[in-house]
């Protein structure tokens, strides 16, 4: 047996399974000691969690459950925009695409480790929620019930809308294939009824559905928030926690039957907007915002402008994750909350961990290729000006200004304005630092 058949022999027998324990071997190879653990770092975050609980619970029990349902959003918001790096975006996203290996396997390892994820942040949540045990049991149980939900959506909801988003990406692949041999001269017979330019990729759809739907379940958790206090929420707890779990299961449930059909081309178009090949890559001119930032910078204007519309198309999630985080900082300024500590401290040391993720990424391909860089005439201070230009544009934006509003907007403004000055300390030194 050679050629397509021992290819299609091979597809054939690889299961999910063992696709998910050749998966689950390479990653245990490749961890950097024991700190690269999930696990590990599940009881870290978990522990710190629950450290900043205890002390709060020194003021009330409302002040420690409002701390810990900031928190538990925050990490929870972090495990829904990371879902499509389990999936799609992935080192090896391009070799599974070209290896033998049916859809079906690629997305149940996609999926396993998807929930691996959302089992290690619902995990650090739980043991944040320990110390809410000294008021009394049953507010114990409320919030690990809030917290398995979510868990739930983390582990089903979420991959389900991400992998339907990117299809969006992939559903035109064979008009594309098709208008790319009709411009080469390959297939001349069918030129006459197709067009010779390739449909768009609605690239922005890799970010905006799943930012959509995260903000959709954020929203409704929060409604029920006065229940883990033993108040009386504006939906019934029973009706919102239960439909967030049944349209998980249903929806992961419709993915998993396309999935067989879909996954692998998925890979195949989701790896080469990175690469750049075969694909429309969608790059719009810089907005103006951006040229307005880029007159600011002199000769750093044209690697910003590059950083600019890179990370638009590639990371279109920091620009969904910013207006959330943006909206919720504007609530919180006007509605000027009793005790608006727990969700300034949540919301601006989220944006400041993620801020340090997105500075990262302007360092690593696709956004930038070193060897291509060296190659041409711009310096390497007019480069790291150009991210640290991008950084404090997008941290300003969506950070700054509405942290400033926020924070200035309450009775006791220094809070606020400490942990947003140290955030934009950490941020700027993380741009200024090449990765």
């Amino acid at each position: 047996m050679t050629g397509p058949a021992r290819e299609r022999s091979l597809a054939r027998s690889m299961s999910g399974r063992e696709l998910i324990r050749w998966s689950s071997l390479h990653e245990s190879r490749s961890h950097r000691g024991i700190l690269g653990s999930s696990l590990v770092i599940a009881l870290l975050a978990g522990g710190a969690l629950a450290g900043w609980i205890a002390w709060r619970s020194g003021a009330s029990p409302v002040s420690a459950s409002r701390s810990w349902l900031a928190g538990t959003l925050v990490a929870f918001a972090l495990a829904f925009m990371r879902v499509p790096f389990h999936l799609y975006w992935r080192a090896d996203a391009a070799l599974l695409a070209q290896l033998p290996i049916e859809g079906g396997p690629l997305f149940d390892a996609a999926l396993w480790r998807c929930i691996r994820a959302a089992a290690a942040t619902t995990l650090a949540v739980a043991i944040g929620a320990a110390p809410l045990a000294q008021f009394s049991t049953e507010m114990l149980v409320r919030h690990l019930a809030v917290a398995a939900t979510l868990g739930l959506t983390a582990a089903l909801f979420m991959p389900a809308v991400a992998t339907w988003a990117a299809s969006l990406v992939a559903i035109s692949q064979t008009d594309r294939i098709a208008a790319l041999r009709v411009a080469t001269g390959i297939d001349s017979a069918t030129a006459a009824r197709t067009s010779t330019t390739p449909p768009a990729p609605s690239t922005a759809a890799l970010g905006a559905l799943p930012g959509f739907a995260s903000t959709i379940v954020i929203v409704a958790v929060l409604l029920i928030s006065a229940w883990l206090i033993g108040g009386t929420p504006s939906v019934p707890p029973a009706i919102v926690l239960g439909s967030l779990g049944g349209v998980s299961v249903l929806a992961i449930l419709a993915t998993r039957a396309s999935a067989p059909r879909v996954m692998g081309q998925i890979l195949r178009d989701v790896s080469a907007l990175d690469r750049q090949r075969l694909a429309n890559i969608e790059v719009h001119p810089p907005t103006a915002i951006e040229r307005a930032i880029a007159r600011l910078i002199g000769d750093a204007a044209l690697p910003y402008s590059k950083d600019a519309r890179l990370m638009r198309r590639r990371y279109p999630m920091a620009f969904a994750l910013g207006a959330l985080v943006f909206l919720v900082l504007a609530i919180i300024g006007l509605a000027r909350p009793d005790d608006p500590t727990p969700w300034l401290t949540a919301v601006l040391v989220g944006a400041a961990i993620y801020g340090l993720a997105v500075a990262g990424r302007l360092f690593r391909p696709p956004i930038e290729l070193a060897r291509m860089s060296l190659t041409l005439p711009l310096s390497s201070a007019a480069v790291r000006r150009a991210k640290l230009a991008w950084v404090l544009g997008w941290w300003t934006i969506f950070v700054a200004a509405p942290g400033l509003f926020a924070s200035l907007r309450q009775p006791d403004p220094l809070i606020g304005l400490a942990l947003l000055g140290g955030g934009t300390f950490i941020v700027i030194g993380s741009a200024l630092v090449r990765r």
